[in-house]
């Protein structure tokens, strides 16, 4: 890995910090919230939900394999394992199928520079081995490819058995991942996977009870962000406060926590949006 030394300068380091910055945990609850909350919601609703499921499945393939990362300075903070690379994984997901679901030419060509970009910065910033993110790329496109049959089967029998208990099978899904996997389970596939139970649950009560239409309208849509951003910083900071002070510090809490954000950023905006007349629901706009 000196040969990563060897190529820093100061012009490349803020550019690929920048491109680091598109994987992190902060980046996704402000991108996914606005394109569900503003551009298409049935679009964003698949793109989170495959962008979740990616991040719990890295978190445990890196704590099955759990490879130290490169012994260089790194020119960003990382912690945890080291293959695969979770920014490359995510990239490959997100940027991968929202091209898809956009199918134009200029959003697949983004996507790749995105995709390369976010790749070849986890090796420069000295955080991630080459293989680390040749590694999350294709495992990545292995999650965009059975994504894509999974919601192409769609049996009709699980369209009839209604969201909230579509729902509870991915809880107990989840649940036993949790409990039969060998090792401890990550923090990161436990706040991923709450968010993705929440989040994914959302959608499905969305469509069924609310049914709204994402609006980027001014001045409504301000006041949307606004506030569906205070719910988000509520769930994921106010409600660590308030745990941590009555002294429930436990891996529920988290739990609860992320998986509440996911329920507010899938049905809880969107419902409220409806009752502040923010949105129109699909019926009445066609």
């Amino acid at each position: 890995m000196d040969w990563v030394l060897a190529i820093r300068s100061e012009w490349l380091t803020p550019v690929f910090q920048g491109f680091s910055l598109l994987g992190e945990e902060y980046f996704f609850l402000l991108a996914l919230p606005l394109g569900y909350w503003l551009w298409q919601r049935d679009a964003m609703g698949r793109v989170g939900a495959v962008l979740l499921f990616t991040t719990v499945l890295n978190a445990f393939i890196k704590e099955i394999f759990q490879i130290p990362r490169p012994d260089i300075e790194h020119l960003m903070t990382a912690d945890g394992w080291s293959f695969p690379s979770g920014h490359a994984q995510t990239a490959m997901v997100l940027w991968g199928w929202l091209a898809w679901e956009i199918q134009r030419r200029w959003a697949y060509w983004t996507a790749g520079v995105l995709i390369v970009g976010i790749a070849a910065s986890r090796v420069y910033l000295g955080v991630h081995y080459p293989q680390d993110v040749i590694g999350g790329i294709l495992i990545g496109l292995l999650t965009l490819v059975a994504f894509y049959y999974i919601l192409k089967a769609q049996p009709k029998i699980w369209l009839t058995i209604g969201p909230s208990r579509q729902t509870f099978f991915f809880l107990f899904l989840l649940l036993g991942w949790f409990m039969f996997f060998p090792h401890d389970v990550p923090d990161n596939a436990l706040k991923g996977g709450a968010a993705l139970i929440g989040f994914w649950g959302g959608v499905l009560h969305e469509r069924r009870y609310v049914a709204s239409v994402a609006s980027a309208k001014l001045p409504m849509s301000l006041l949307k962000i606004m506030v569906g951003l205070i719910g988000i910083a509520f769930c994921v900071f106010g409600l660590k406060v308030i745990f941590t002070s009555i002294g429930y510090q436990t891996d529920m809490a988290r739990f609860l926590r992320y998986l509440l954000t996911g329920a507010w950023i899938g049905w809880g905006l969107p419902w409220l949006a409806i009752q502040f007349g923010w949105e129109e629901t699909r019926h009445r706009k066609h």
